[in-house]
């Protein structure tokens, strides 16, 4: 006759139940965290837009420190037109790469704008690695204080609420300047439309970079702030 189970059975099986069920849900944490690690990854630019883009006053250093890749930099110098003659100024330059690969490939002059003291002076150690201290010079200056009406062409990679709090220094431009912006518009208005827009598709990077181009002057806006 078959014994009846005890009442020690059930207990004796439950640890493989555990291990199992335990083993089931790390799995499902791993892939869950994975995944995340993908979409953050690929929204980064999306998120730092969405979270700051609507900040009217300063945060911080204003900005995070993300470079430019390399594709994207050469694409905003070949938009910019830059000549030997010509003066560009790179706001917010962190360490100074898109400047100096300007000077170095057009031969034109340059002044890198950051407000961070870190990164003004990985920016100046970068100009001397690459022997453009003749064409390039780095200032730590607020980027809203500055200038533009002598400058040729402006490079940036700021953030959307940086770059509409921008607009009353554009419109004192020279007329024929250039503003090359790395990703981000001036606004939503048509008439701060981009005259010209590339798109950057690089195979190791999962987000679409894009390169906007508006030559001044600008087309007045009604209530820009």
């Amino acid at each position: 006759m078959p014994s009846m189970p005890t009442s020690r059975e059930p207990e004796l099986g439950q640890p493989r139940l555990s291990r199992r069920l335990f083993f089931f849900l790390a799995a499902w944490i791993l892939t869950v965290i994975g995944a995340a690690g993908v979409w953050i990854t690929g929204s980064r630019y999306a998120h730092q837009a969405k979270s700051l883009e609507k900040v009217s006053n300063r945060v911080g250093r204003n900005a995070p420190f993300i470079t430019s890749p390399d594709e994207v930099v050469d694409q905003m110098i070949e938009l910019a037109d830059l000549k030997p003659d010509d003066v560009a100024f790179d706001l917010g330059c962190g360490d100074g790469r898109i400047i100096i690969t300007a000077a170095l490939k057009t031969g034109c002059h340059g002044v890198g704008y950051d407000i961070d003291p870190e990164r003004v002076a990985e920016a100046r150690r970068n100009v001397k690695l690459h022997g453009v201290e003749h064409l390039v010079e780095i200032r730590q200056q607020d980027i809203f204080t500055v200038d533009l009406s002598e400058a040729d062409a402006v490079l940036m990679y700021l953030l959307p609420w940086m770059t509409r709090k921008l607009i009353p220094q554009f419109r004192r431009m020279q007329p024929g300047a250039r503003v090359i912006s790395h990703q981000f518009n001036l606004g939503d208005e048509p008439e701060l439309a981009p005259e010209k827009t590339e798109q950057i598709v690089m195979d190791k990077d999962s987000v679409n970079h894009y390169v906007h181009r508006w030559t001044a002057p600008l087309k007045p806006v009604p209530n820009v702030r």
